[in-house]
């Protein structure tokens, strides 16, 4: 027997058909038909109608009911007056972390946890209590001038670590007493009991060991923009002309008494000539060359340093430059070779003058006050 048409019949129902896009723009819009509630209103807006058809519809009267919005049932009376601002029942304070927890938290690294300052580790504890023994020896010694045991005691305090940490030299002023046992610990005057004239005398060795610590610190620590108020190479550059000057100054000072004790021997063994007044002079003169040589290679150092921010409007090192400017001024009036021409000298001398003058009125645009024996020397 053939097939007939209701063997080729679906089982489902068929889709609707697709409409146009003209008969859907200008079919009139199909609306939700909304169950009937006996206990809602016969009256209710428009927008009820249009529903998420993902979420629940919800009436207006459940949503503002306050009892609702408080979890509090009706059937129970109101807690009080604050009601429904204020909590029924308080609720607990959480329980404290354990000592336990806070232990494993602080040895973590990096630690999650940093204990407070009376129970951190004995371990720190113990060092510092090192390091403040350490720092009294430190002192000590330097009140009883033996460097070699300060020296020792200072060397042990760059070397401990608080809480995995090195010592900054710079804190404390820690720079400044490391420079000044370098150069009196090479001093042949390092016993407290003597007392006398020589006892400030610093070694070559002495002045070479600053020199170079200053160097090293200006290498390490170098001015940075991101901390202007920093201890820095803007620091460090001051204090190591001055050790400079004064070494220049104490060479000098030492030849200077070399030749009068060797002059007052040969007083005392032959009666004064002219011939050994005009020697002396001559040696005092190349003394003072000397001297001023020195003092120039200084100088033409110090101006490369300055030609560049900002050691150029730093008041130390303008103050600094002047006085060398003036100390120069000086050497090239009285201090000069005779067989150079004066002409030349009091040409230096005016320029160093003049570039003094210049420092002191980038001090003065600063607001710094000119110490009185820069202004005298100007004259």
């Amino acid at each position: 027997m053939p097939p007939t048409a209701h063997h080729f019949t679906p089982v489902y129902p068929l889709h609707e058909p697709q409409q146009s896009f003209r008969s859907k723009q200008y079919a009139p819009p199909r609306k939700r038909k909304r169950q009937q509630d006996p206990n809602d209103d016969d009256e209710s807006d428009d927008s009820d109608l249009h529903t998420d058809p993902v979420q629940p519809s919800v009436t207006s009267r459940n949503v503002n009911d306050p009892y609702r919005v408080a979890g509090w049932p009706e059937n129970m009376p109101l807690p009080g007056f604050s009601f429904p601002h204020a909590p029924a029942v308080k609720r607990r304070n959480r329980q404290p972390v354990s000592n336990n927890l806070q232990t494993e938290l602080a040895a973590l690294k990096p630690p999650l946890y940093v204990p407070p300052p009376g129970e951190q580790d004995t371990t720190s504890s113990l060092r510092r209590h090192h390091l403040g023994v350490l720092t009294t020896i430190l002192h000590t010694s330097l009140l009883k001038h033996d460097f070699v045991r300060a020296g020792r005691a200072w060397g042990m305090i760059l070397r401990t670590n608080i809480l995995g940490r090195p010592l900054d030299v710079r804190t404390h002023g820690r720079w400044g007493i490391g420079a000044e046992i370098l150069m009196r610990k090479f001093s042949p005057q390092n016993d407290f009991h003597e007392q006398s004239d020589h006892a400030s005398t610093i070694s070559d060795e002495g002045f070479e060991a600053a020199k170079d610590y200053y160097e090293r610190l200006i290498l390490q620590y170098p001015f940075q923009k991101t901390n202007p108020n920093a201890i820095s190479s803007l620091t460090f550059y001051p204090a190591m002309f001055g050790l400079c000057i004064y070494e220049i100054q104490q060479k000098c000072n030492r030849a200077l008494e070399r030749m009068r004790n060797s002059s007052l021997e040969a007083d005392q063994s032959d009666s004064e000539s002219e011939q050994t007044r005009n020697q002396e002079s001559k040696n005092i003169a190349a003394i003072k060359r000397s001297e001023l040589d020195s003092a120039a290679g200084l100088a033409a150092r110090m101006d490369e340093l300055m030609l560049s921010p900002p050691f150029d409007t730093y008041p130390p090192l303008l103050q600094l430059r002047s006085s060398v400017a003036l100390w120069l001024a000086d050497l090239y009036e009285t201090a000069a070779n005779p067989d150079d021409d004066g002409d030349e000298n009091k040409e230096r001398a005016s320029l160093e003058r003049s570039r003094a003058k210049r420092c002191i009125e980038r001090m003065k645009a600063a607001g710094v006050t000119v110490p009185e024996p820069i202004l005298n020397g100007l004259g």
